[in-house]
């Protein structure tokens, strides 16, 4: 047994090690809030300041991790650029040239930029492109909300990165659909989760402590997760993420102490509650359609669900298959 208390130590010590990616980290997401009116758009774009960090190569930071708010004032001509030319309004086949409406405003760590289109003549807005931060990352994602004589949503990629603003039927399946995977996307990038569901996990042993585990992890993280989306509570993300990673730390280190995890559900529970507020983080950076804001906030829940069944049955099959090797037997 000693061998297999070696392992869970080791394992431990990684985890430890590695949860400072519980931190602010970019979020490879954006968003934009469109509203058409006749032949004038005007648009909303919100932006994560790390992933503009990358994309300007500059500095947007205090040491402390707050915002530097004189910097973004010295680069809000870069800033506004960068924004406009990878946000790009078409009016028939041509792109107009955005004007900026209003200051820079602040959500946390996300800066939102205002931008209006005005289409020339007769001509109407036809399509919406998004390139942002696409030379940093191809797996940036944007979110576009679009509102007016017709209100949907669409998630753009690398892959599809314009979406028609012409009059066209979404069906709500099509917004399930992209919020479950959205869900999914999220656990299965999202280390800091991840770590905690296997430095909760690699204790188990038996299938009804397991269930017990999850089950309170996921009750906990979907209370908080539907009381912040709908404000009902509000944790600023710099309170939020340092704590995701002390609920690594402590589970992991409590992992030298505990044998089993038959009465570590309660615990689960406690730190569900504090992930919650992190999934709401990241779902409010895909845009949350107003018109389908239960359908897109049930979806992403069981996307994040399905992707933590994935992780936890990958994870015990492997801890079983390793704990099968003569090294761990004796």
């Amino acid at each position: 047994m000693e061998s297999m208390r070696f392992i869970r130590v080791l394992l431990s010590l990684l985890l430890v090690f590695s949860c400072g990616s519980g931190f602010a980290h970019q979020t490879k997401l954006s968003s934009s809030l469109l509203k058409i009116d006749g032949s004038s758009v005007r648009g909303e774009v919100e932006v994560n300041v790390l992933d503009l960090e990358a994309a300007l190569d500059t500095i947007l930071f205090n040491r402390d991790t707050s915002l530097d708010l004189e910097a973004i004032e010295i680069r809000s001509d870069a800033i506004f650029n960068y924004v406009a030319i990878n946000n790009r309004l078409y009016c028939d086949s041509v792109a107009q040239v955005p004007t900026k409406f209003g200051d820079f405003r602040f959500d946390g760590e996300h800066l939102i930029i205002g931008l209006d289109w005005l289409c020339g003549g007769t001509a109407l807005p036809t399509r919406y492109s998004v390139s942002l931060f696409q030379e940093v990352d191809t797996q940036s994602r944007h979110v576009v909300s679009v509102s007016g004589d017709q209100s949907f949503v669409e998630l753009l990629s690398a892959d599809n990165q314009q979406v028609s603003l012409l009059t066209q039927k979404h069906s709500w399946w099509d917004l399930v659909l992209k919020f479950i995977i959205s869900g999914f996307e999220h656990i299965a990038i999202g280390f800091d989760h991840i770590a905690f569901l296997i430095a909760v996990i690699v204790l188990g042993r038996t299938f009804w402590p397991l269930f017990k585990v999850i089950t309170a992890f996921t009750i906990a993280h979907s209370i908080t997760l539907t009381l912040a989306v709908l404000n009902v509570v509000t944790i600023p993300t710099t309170v939020i993420e340092p704590l995701i990673a002390l609920s690594i730390v402590y589970v992991a280190v409590e992992n030298f102490f505990v044998a089993d995890i038959k009465r570590r559900y309660w615990l689960t529970f406690i730190f569900g509650l504090i992930h919650g507020f992190g999934f709401a983080s990241v779902l409010r950076d895909f845009g949350l359609p107003q018109d389908g804001l239960i359908w897109a906030l049930a979806s992403f829940n069981v996307g994040v669900e399905i992707g933590q069944l994935v992780i936890v049955l990958v994870s015990v099959i492997c801890w079983r298959l390793m704990t099968a090797l003569p090294f761990f037997v004796s």
